[in-house]
């Protein structure tokens, strides 16, 4: 079958597959009496709808965003490769938990906020569905891996995909996608049609019930993630080409340091005399910077790098200092150790947990708890990383329970709100002043 011919028969599948699920066929959308179509009903904006037209919905829209090239500055660019694997090693380390509601939680057990906003939840357990696919994501990836991958895709292409995929036993795996090669189809009605992975042997359909789709938010294309590498890739080519130069230079360069000139013709012989001479009296240190006499030599110069060579060299770090700015990175995590101490080296450590990671995190949790849980048909509960085990935040969490033990004394807080700030389950006396704590 030509390759025409196997894109078309994805696209029928796609469409056939898309038609007849629950939810998404096209039977759901109803009109209003005036004609137009119910905004309640309606899974896209209005003004999405005007963007899409028939030729992005069937070869998608901003693949132009992920290019393959972004995914080669990780095996060709160290300060690249050296920030993601700090960000991609960071949210590996944690674990990403489900939380469900704890019993008798709110009036009448309706759903409070997650646990950072203080609400009664407690984690399902590890036997739970959702926790059991986030610790065993699949028989080839462990948890870490899934998170690494998910790290490297966002930091190379600013998306990443997750394809849920059912087992032999009807139950689900997650597995990552190369972003360059999934193509989003957008739709005029339900926003996003669904995915094609286009792999080497051809493309594979996917409905937008079987994808969560990560991303950051991308200004210019509402159907693609923001690559840090599209702002960031002119800088790192400028590093790139003086990495080159610099190789080169010391590799091909011929150039001696001195050119001795003489108005008289030299044969090799005195020449190779003049060498063995020049060699004796000036070779090694006990004869470093003494002063040399050449009455038959008219003139020395002095052959070095030039000043425009030397600034070229320096792009060297001015690529460094972006890559660190646009990934978040401290320069003393990429080990630029130039002006770091110790005090400054765990200053930047918290830095990069509290001003890159934690937000990183947020990012994911949301869009986890929008996407992912609806669609293992599990709404109610909420996914949020421990970041207990991370040493440099424990000074905050520490600053925080003695703020908390602070406000219980002074009556501020009951002993139940302390403890849904800590994600604890309510105790039976909890609600009062604590003096009422039963002994």
């Amino acid at each position: 079958m030509s390759d025409k011919g196997s894109v078309d028969s994805v696209r029928g599948r796609l469409a056939r597959i898309i038609d007849s699920a629950p939810g998404l066929m096209a039977a759901a959308r109803r009109l209003r009496p005036g004609g137009g179509r119910s905004i309640a009903r309606r899974k896209g904006s209005r003004a999405a709808s005007v963007d899409v037209d028939r030729f992005m919905e069937t070869e998608g829209a901003g693949h132009g965003w992920t290019r393959q090239e972004y995914g080669r500055y990780y095996a060709t660019s160290v300060p690249v490769y050296s920030a993601i694997r700090v960000r991609s090693e960071a949210l590996a380390r944690p674990l990403l938990v489900a939380y469900g509601p704890a019993k008798g939680a709110g009036v009448g057990g309706t759903e409070r906020p997650g646990p950072r906003e203080g609400a009664s939840r407690v984690p399902v357990g590890p036997s739970h569905p959702v926790q059991r696919l986030l610790d065993r994501v699949n028989p080839w990836y462990t948890r870490g891996q899934l998170w690494r991958a998910t790290e490297t895709y966002l930091s190379l292409w600013g998306s990443a995909f997750w394809a849920l995929e059912r087992d032999d036993t009807a139950g689900w795996q997650l597995w990552p996608l190369r972003p360059d090669r999934v193509r989003v189809l957008p739709d005029r009605e339900r926003y996003v049609r669904g995915f094609v992975y286009v792999g080497a042997l051809g493309p594979v359909a996917y409905t937008a019930a079987e994808m969560v789709w990560i991303r950051y938010f991308n200004p210019l294309e509402e159907h693609a993630g923001l690559s840090p590498m599209a702002p960031l890739r002119l800088s790192v080519d400028m590093g790139s080409d003086a990495t080159r130069f610099n190789r080169n230079f010391f590799r091909n360069s011929a150039q001696p340091d001195l050119i001795f000139t003489t108005e008289e013709t030299m044969s090799d012989d005195e020449v190779d005399d003049f060498y063995r001479r020049w060699e004796k009296r000036y070779r090694g240190p006990g004869n470093a910077h003494r002063p040399a006499i050449a009455n038959f030599i008219k003139d020395i110069k002095t052959l070095g790098m030039s000043h425009r060579e030397m600034e070229f060299i320096q792009g060297l770090r001015w690529s460094l200092e972006d890559v660190s700015r646009a990934y978040g990175v401290p320069m003393p995590l990429l080990s630029d150790f130039q002006r770091a101490t110790f005090s400054n080296v765990n200053a930047a450590e918290r830095f990069f947990w509290r001003n890159t990671m934690v937000p990183e995190m947020v990012l994911l949790e949301e869009q986890l708890n929008h996407k992912l849980l609806p669609l293992l048909g599990y709404p109610d509960l909420r996914l949020e990383f421990d970041l207990s085990s991370v040493e440099a935040l424990r000074e905050d969490q520490t600053a925080r329970v003695e703020r908390d033990v602070k406000l219980l004394d002074r009556g501020v807080l009951t002993i139940n709100e302390v403890r849904r700030r800590h994600n604890l389950a309510d105790v039976p006396w909890g609600d009062g002043p604590r003096g009422g704590q039963a002994t």
